[in-house]
Formats: C-alpha cells, structure tokens, sequence
C-alpha cells in the first residue's frame, strides 16, 4: 500500500479496517516486545459526546521498556517524547497508520543527534510496514 514520510512522522496506507488493523497491529507489537500502554478511542467518545457517525479513530501509546530505558538515559528530557505515538484512521475500507517520529523532534527540539531513537524506530516502521 502506499507509503508517506514527512520529517516528523511516518505513515501508510493498510488494505484492512481500522479494527481488524487494530488488532493486527496489536499483536505484531507484542511479538517486536512493544507494550500497548493505553489507547485512546476517539470514535467512541465523539459519538458519546457529540453523537453522529464518525469514521474509526485510535490513538496508542506504545512502549519497548529497554528503548524508554536507553532513551531516557541519554537524555531524560526524551520522556516528553515518550511513550511512541500510532495513529490509526478509518479511511473506508483502509486505514491510515501514523507514526511520530520520535528521533526528528529529539534532534530538533531536544539537541539530541537521535541515533537511538532512529534504532527503534527502524523496528516500529518494520511492524507498521508488515500490517
């Protein structure tokens, strides 16, 4: 599927529905050793709040405790970029999967040369680009 990548982020377009993408992805981030520490299901609470049909929405904060580990221990200001963020929008029958990258901001924001961060992020594009 098609694939974009802009400086401060990583993205693609996945061939399934934002459930069934949810869950692939899911997993595949427990077999890379990435923890799902929360997600935030913004469908769920527009519809709540606000009503209306609103496309699937999933916002997941994902962690591999040896990276928060390494990453903070070269510079502890790198919490403010923690813990990874994945996006996932309904787009039809697709999704489109989001990835902050972590290393540009450090590098820009942080002073960081964002080495270690690129390591890690080399691994969650892997698991975004097998979904």
């Amino acid at each position: 599927m098609k694939q974009y990548q802009f400086m401060f982020s990583y993205e693609r377009l996945v061939g399934n529905d934002v459930e069934n993408t949810f869950g692939s992805l899911s997993a595949k981030l427990k077999n890379a050793g990435y923890i799902v520490l929360s997600f935030v299901d913004v469908k769920e609470i527009l519809t709540k709040n606000f009503g209306g049909d609103h496309p699937g929405y999933y916002i997941l904060n994902v962690c591999k405790p040896p990276a928060a580990r390494d990453l903070i221990g070269e510079n502890e200001d790198m919490g403010l970029l923690l813990p990874c963020k994945i996006v996932l929008i309904e787009k039809g029958e697709k999704t489109r999967v989001m990835m902050l990258r972590v290393s540009e901001l450090a590098q820009k924001y942080l002073g960081s040369d964002g080495k270690k961060a690129m390591v890690y992020e080399e691994e969650l594009i892997s698991v975004l680009d097998n979904l």
